[in-house]
C-alpha cells in the first residue's frame, strides 16, 4: 500500500515539520580524561509543543546530534588533531529513552569510549553516552563512528 501525501500529512506529528526545525543547541563545556568525556549542553532555541503540557522535552534527534558531535570532538582529541578532518560517519547507533530530559539549560553528557583505534587513515570509535538533566531525565545512546 502506498500512502498519498494527504494521508501522510494527516497522520504525521506536526512538530516534526515545523517546531523541531528551530531546535538549536550549543556545547557549554567539555572535559576529557582518558576514555571519558563529560560535557554540558544547552538549548539556544527550542519550541514547546502545545500537545506537551509539561513544557520542553529533548527530542532524541537533537540528543543524537550533539552526542555525535561530542564523540567527534573526543576522536579528534584522541588522535591529536587540531582541525576538523575530512569526514566523520555514524556507522551504527542504539538509543534508549528511560525518562524525558526536561531542563534545556543544563543537559549533561557522560561518554565512555569502549574502543578507539586507528587503522590506516581511518579512526574508529565505539562509545556509550548517558544524557541526563537535573530532573531525573535519562537517555542512553551507543554509537559506532568512523572518521578520516
Amino acid at each position: 500500500m502506498r500512502l498519498d501525501n494527504l494521508v501522510i500529512e494527516r497522520i504525521s506529528s506536526p512538530y516534526l515539520d515545523g517546531d523541531r526545525k528551530i531546535e538549536a543547541w550549543q556545547i557549554e563545556q567539555v572535559d576529557i580524561e582518558g576514555d571519558e568525556l563529560n560535557a554540558i549542553v544547552s538549548m539556544s532555541s527550542y519550541c514547546v509543543s502545545d500537545a506537551d503540557t509539561d513544557g520542553f522535552h529533548l527530542s532524541y534527534i537533537t540528543a543524537l546530534e550533539f552526542v555525535s558531535q561530542l564523540q567527534i570532538i573526543y576522536m579528534h582529541v584522541w588522535a591529536g588533531l587540531e582541525k576538523k578532518t575530512q569526514e566523520a560517519w555514524m556507522v551504527e547507533c542504539r538509543m534508549k529513552s528511560h525518562s524525558p530530559i526536561r531542563n534545556p539549560n543544563a543537559i549533561k553528557v557522560h561518554m565512555t569510549a569502549s574502543r578507539m583505534r586507528k587503522r590506516g587513515d581511518v579512526y574508529y570509535c565505539i562509545a556509550d553516552h548517558r544524557v541526563t538533566d537535573d530532573q531525573g531525565g535519562l537517555f542512553e545512546i551507543w554509537i559506532k563512528a568512523l572518521m578520516s
